[in-house]
């Protein structure tokens, strides 16, 4: 959806939480990230959204991935149950990882 809108060259819908509040969502920078991922420039997609661009790239090498085996016939890496604990610390770093990605948005909004 977002490729066939930055195709056309459309312009890029409002958000609406900046629209209200004046602060930034945690996904804020993302189409104008993924226009400059798919136009190639690296940096400028980064500084957009870091945390977006990075779950944009680990998509897209899980895709690569899945294609790899699927075509070469070749079997899947599986994942062992995960203790609770670890589940939980693994939550927790997400948690904090998103709130650290949206601190970093708010920042660079009030520096523009």
């Amino acid at each position: 959806m977002t490729v066939a809108w930055l195709s056309a060259k459309l312009p890029t819908p409002l958000c609406p939480l900046h629209s209200l509040t004046g602060l930034p969502c945690p996904t804020c920078g993302m189409t104008r990230g993924l226009g400059c991922l798919f136009r190639g420039n690296l940096e400028a997609a980064f500084l957009f959204n870091p945390l977006g661009m990075m779950l944009f790239l680990g998509a897209a090498f899980y895709i690569l991935y899945a294609a790899i085996v699927v075509i070469g016939r070749l079997p899947r890496l599986r994942w062992k149950q995960i203790p609770a604990t670890t589940a939980f610390r693994l939550r927790i770093g997400a948690v904090i990882l998103i709130a650290t990605n949206w601190a970093y948005l708010i920042l660079r909004e009030r520096s523009l």
